[in-house]
């Protein structure tokens, strides 16, 4: 099966060799925006580590320089007394910065001050992106120096150039300082803007040692896995890109359990993937093959995947609320669920009955319930209604990946990819054995009827997601593969103007948990 992957701009990030960074810094006649003013701005322009270009000017002050900023800078009232205002500035600074990365050590005092100055002449703010090297430097060699003021620095890592409170010569420091800071910052194979973006983030992590393991993760779509020191799978998941997203889980999410998973994570394995859906499939036939623990927690066990509604769906013929549900007879018992426990399921032979007289039951009694002023058992109803027409669109569409047969689809950024009956055919070795694990995957995955089923619901969640991006090149069906275009009808749509009065009273629809989500 052909192949054809174009790897985006996207995917890849933009490398630190192509970003160009502009190290900035200002003087001063005080420590605040709102009482003091500028007296000299520097700048300095790198691109892949060569100086390309400085700025430099003095700024004249709305108010006389103190004298012990004179002491510390050596700038006088007679150096600036004939230099450009701030709003005379600005246009040669901004058309010196471009669109570049804004790089500073405690940039936000260096920002605080331009900004001020860009709003109190009319301008927006800065929008670039900004690196600070005091936060870069915290992280990446507090443990190398004293402190991690811009003259300490300069001074234990032996920099070119020592800065001295002037602005151009600070500005050349802290460029020293950046590209030390860069090739430290490279042993925890931070490669793009992007990961030196999260930096500080990552490196504060308490697990940022384990960092050294994404190392080697491709910009590429495709399926990782995590393993504890024993090689059992922990955890598995996809992604676009497989670098940037494993390196996430260092830089923000608080949750309590990603910080036990990466605590046992010993190994990061993965497997490239053609394209998102080929990612979506191999990650479903491996939660359900290996059925790691961190994938399960919070998850309701499925007996009926493919049918069997997430949430606790009362039957129609049970009561809320103290109402009946609906006239007892033949819609009714056609209507009711089966139950397993507490957790009622409707199977396949329900789902293919008529919606219509599947979810007027639910109607009638969201209105008998609106009338009785019971609006929060009503609103119950109503979202269970909602959840059954979930259930029953999911269903059409598996059943119509049944029926298609053997389609071969040509998907932009995935090349040609093979469904029989909605399930993903053998892709060269991507089924293949997998590394940090003891069993093969079986390409054909012919375990049972549920993982199928579960297979076709991914893959008609993600056509349908991504139509725009599928194109037919072979069918074999007869009637070709199609989703179904017959819209089912909502509740208020059943029982005219008093259902839609009611529901209208209800508030927003609640879905505790998408039934479309696989494990």
């Amino acid at each position: 099966m052909a192949l054809a992957v174009q790897r985006s701009f996207d995917d890849l990030g933009t490398p630190l060799s192509q970003v160009t960074f502009v190290v900035l810094d200002v003087e001063t006649t005080g420590g605040s925006p709102a009482t003091a003013s500028l007296t000299e701005v520097a700048a300095a322009r790198y691109r892949g580590g060569e100086l390309l270009g400085t700025y430099q000017t003095f700024v004249r002050p709305d108010e006389r320089i103190p004298p012990f900023i004179t002491a510390l800078t050596g700038i006088s009232d007679a150096m600036v007394a004939d230099a450009p205002r701030s709003g005379e500035m600005l246009p040669s600074f901004l058309e010196f910065l471009g669109g570049s990365v804004v790089v500073g050590h405690n940039v936000r005092f260096d920002l605080s001050f331009l900004n001020h100055a860009l709003e109190s002449t009319g301008r927006d703010r800065l929008a670039n992106a900004t690196v600070d090297t005091l936060a870069l430097a915290r992280r990446l060699v507090r443990d190398m120096v004293p402190n991690c003021k811009l003259g300490t620095l300069a001074a234990t890592l032996h920099l070119p150039h020592q800065p001295s409170h002037r602005a151009l010569t600070d500005v050349l420091a802290t460029g020293d300082l950046l590209h030390a800071l860069l090739e430290r910052a490279g042993s925890f194979g931070i490669v793009g803007l992007e990961e030196l973006l999260d930096l500080p983030k990552m490196i504060g992590h308490p697990q940022s040692a384990k960092l050294r393991l994404t190392i080697r993760l491709p910009h590429r779509p495709g399926v990782y896995w995590f393993t504890d020191a024993a090689g059992n799978v922990l955890y598995v998941g996809k992604a676009t890109d497989l670098h940037s997203r494993v390196r996430s889980y260092f830089s923000g999410d608080t949750r309590n359990k990603i910080g036990r998973l990466l605590r046992q994570m010993d190994a990061v394995h993965h497997r490239v993937c053609p394209g998102p859906l080929t990612a979506s499939v191999l990650e479903g036939r491996l939660i359900r093959s290996w059925a790691p623990p961190f994938n399960q927690q919070g998850k309701l066990k499925r007996t009926d995947p493919a049918i069997v509604a997430q949430d606790q769906v009362p039957g129609v013929g049970t009561s809320v609320g103290g109402v009946p549900a609906g006239p007892e007879g033949a819609v009714a018992k056609a209507t009711r669920p089966r139950r397993r426990g507490r957790r009622p399921t409707w199977t396949a032979v329900d789902l293919e009955q008529d919606p219509i007289e599947l979810l007027t039951p639910f109607a009638t009694k969201v209105s008998a319930l609106a009338r009785a002023q019971r609006y929060e058992d009503a609103a119950k109803v109503r979202d269970e209604a909602e959840q059954l027409r979930r259930l029953l669109g999911r269903h059409r569409r598996v059943e119509s990946l049944k029926r298609a047969g053997r389609v071969v689809l040509l998907i932009d950024g995935e090349g040609t990819i093979e469904l029989d009956g909605g399930l993903l055919q053998e892709t060269g070795s991507l089924f293949d054995q997998l590394d940090g694990t003891e069993g093969v995957l079986d390409p054909a995955f012919a375990v049972n009827a549920d993982g199928h089923d579960n297979e076709r619901i991914i893959v008609a969640q993600w056509l349908r997601a991504n139509a725009d991006k599928c194109r037919i090149l072979e069918s074999e069906g007869s009637d070709g593969m199609y989703m179904p275009a017959d819209r089912i009808p909502g509740l208020a749509e059943l029982c005219g103007v008093l259902t839609s009065l009611a529901i209208s009273e209800l508030g927003p629809t609640v879905h505790n948990v998408d039934e479309d989500k696989m494990a």
